[in-house]
């Protein structure tokens, strides 16, 4: 292992280096631009063979793509959660910074973050976007929903237990007021057809890609759970084996107690929510569906529910007892423990079609 280290600290526009020799002395210390000029310069400083660690960041993809086609190997992204040591130091600005890096990564003391392939990472995108997709479409039919109570035309709509069943949105959409109300209702519902009208394509991309991923389809066999969100659970978790535990799996969805010790006192807080917030909504769908169609599971909150007077903490509760049974599915590659197979067969065929 060569030990000359390298720490960078990232910019929008430029960045800071600290190159550090084996005993610790700073052999070269500077800034580049984040440009073809800055990466020249920072190649004829730092020889190839150096190990290099830098933050997570928003352009932590565009550093490392860009210093593996320089021909660097070793690069290591920090976790910048684990790191919050540097925003808490006294003397914080991007210099100090990266000298701290270097030094921690010379002893190996760097916490580190998982980088997703670009194959991956596009799959991620498509994931999040199909996301706020839905959420945006939930968004337009409460505010279609809000304008019919006021015009007090909510009441005449078909009954029905879907707000937008079939029957009951044709009559929403047959509805006149005779005035530029029309003109309102129409322009919502349109937005809303725009929006719907993305999610097929979108849907159809996930759907090739969940078909040939095992981890998906051992996540399906959880009644509750479809293809897409199987997919973003697994998309978030990765290879599960680079969780040491469950409870590792849990941290890093962010829902363990935050933990606030002074000398013998110990205090337990509300969860961490130092995960991704994307994951952790995910994770939060999936005890809401999967607790409607499993009884243990239901029965398991409904207690939590008595026992902390709480169905906030019932349901944190709940996503910690499913992420720790996804854990041991994943890494034992065993089906969900109560799996109904017909459903999951049905599951399955819906989605090679």
């Amino acid at each position: 292992m060569n030990d000359y280290v390298v720490g960078i600290d990232i910019g929008e526009k430029e960045s800071v280096a600290t190159y550090m020799s084996p005993s610790g002395d700073i052999l070269d210390h500077f800034s580049f631009e984040m440009n073809d000029n800055g990466y020249n310069l920072f190649k004829e400083k730092v020889p190839d063979e150096v190990r290099i660690a830098f933050e997570a960041s928003g352009l932590a993809y565009v550093v490392y793509n860009r210093l593996k086609s320089l021909g660097y190997s070793d690069l290591t992204v920090a976790h910048p959660k684990e790191l919050s040591w540097i925003v808490k130091s006294k003397k914080k600005n991007d210099h100090v910074d990266s000298v701290k890096l270097a030094k921690l990564h010379m002893v190996n003391m760097i916490p580190e973050s998982h980088l997703l392939n670009e194959e991956d990472r596009i799959f991620r995108d498509l994931l999040v976007q199909r996301m706020k997709l839905g959420q945006e479409i939930a968004r337009m039919k409460t505010s279609i929903i809000g304008y019919l109570k006021r015009e007090g035309l909510y009441d005449s709509l078909p009954e029905s237990t879907d707000n937008f069943s079939d029957k009951r949105r044709k009559a929403m959409e047959n509805l006149r007021f005779n005035n530029d109300k029309d003109v309102v209702l129409k322009t919502m519902f349109e937005r809303l057809k725009f929006l719907e009208n993305q999610i097929s394509p979108i849907e159809e991309r996930i759907k090739l890609k969940a078909r040939d991923s095992e981890d998906v389809r051992l996540l399906m066999t959880i009644p509750g759970i479809d293809y897409y969100l199987a997919s973003l659970l697994s998309s978030y978790i990765g290879d599960v084996n680079r969780f040491d535990n469950d409870s590792k799996l849990a941290s890093f969805f962010g829902i363990v107690p935050s933990n606030r010790d002074s000398s013998s006192i110990i205090r337990k807080d509300h969860m961490s929510k130092e995960g991704t917030k994307t994951a952790r909504w995910a994770l939060s769908i999936a005890v809401d569906t999967v607790k409607l169609r499993n009884k243990p599971i239901m029965e398991y909150y409904s207690h939590q529910v008595i026992r902390t007077s709480s169905a906030k903490l019932a349901h944190v509760l709940t996503m910690r007892k499913l992420i720790r049974m996804i854990y041991h599915m994943l890494s034992e590659r065993k089906e969900w423990k109560y799996e109904d197979p017909g459903l999951t067969d049905k599951k399955l065929s819906n989605l090679e079609d």
